[in-house]
């Protein structure tokens, strides 16, 4: 997969960067990247399938047990079958989909979270965290070439479509998860984590192929990531 390529060379390269001398030790910064496999859940499921999504951070050792984070991502979704999802047109009482549907769904999204370590990361032991997060998920979800299930007529024209729409906005989102991090050489640590995604924002229902209205918006994500502290 395209984000795991992305992300495993610049591991690699942080940990050619890595001092042989030093822990990860407090009152320190950091750089990371990741990768993760973004999952749809609840109603949100209906539109898309589990994605890559990718992303960078900036960290800070606020003590032994406790590192903060600001984490950019993004995020392409994938899956969406809108072109064969069927309605049922009133008149001919007949299955239709539109073959022309196109789909598209991207999230640019701005995070702080923070991460409470079970002991101290100063031993150079792999330590499982709990994490928690706020943020806000900047969210584009564009449609066109759906047929009008609502035309009127004895024939079935395919040519007469909805209008395109979007549903998009700047959504406040709240995550929760629980992870490990394993220092594989000195300052540099591997990230292992899943977390849950709650964002307040919404998409409109369509009610005719099946798509019921989708608020807040839900997502598991499981994490691999590297950190890399000086």
């Amino acid at each position: 997969m395209k984000v795991w390529r992305s992300v495993c060379p610049v591991g690699l390269a942080l940990a050619l960067m890595a001092s042989p001398s030093e822990a990860v030790q407090v009152k320190r910064s950091g750089i990371g990247v990741f990768g993760s496999l973004n999952m749809p859940v609840a109603k949100f499921k209906s539109w898309y399938s589990a994605s890559p999504k990718m992303g960078v951070s900036y960290n800070y050792a606020a003590s032994s047990r406790i590192i903060t984070e600001v984490e950019y991502h993004y995020a392409k979704m994938q899956g969406g079958d809108l072109k064969s999802r069927t309605f049922v047109w009133a008149v001919d009482k007949q299955a239709h989909n539109s073959p022309e549907a196109t789909q598209k769904m991207t999230f640019n999204s701005l995070a702080a979270n923070a991460l409470f370590h079970y002991g101290s990361l100063e031993e150079r032991r792999a330590r499982l965290y709990l994490m928690g997060g706020i943020g806000y998920y900047g969210y584009s979800n564009r449609v066109s070439g759906l047929i009008f299930p609502g035309q009127s007529g004895t024939t079935f024209d395919p040519t007469v479509k909805l209008n395109p729409f979007k549903d998009e906005g700047a959504a406040m989102t709240f995550a929760m998860g629980a992870g490990v991090s394993i220092p594989t050489s000195d300052r540099l640590l591997l990230d292992v984590r899943a977390r849950y995604n709650f964002i307040l924002g919404e998409l409109r229902p369509l009610e005719e192929w099946g798509i019921l209205k989708t608020f807040p918006i839900m997502a598991l994500d499981f994490v691999v990531g590297f950190k890399y502290f000086w």
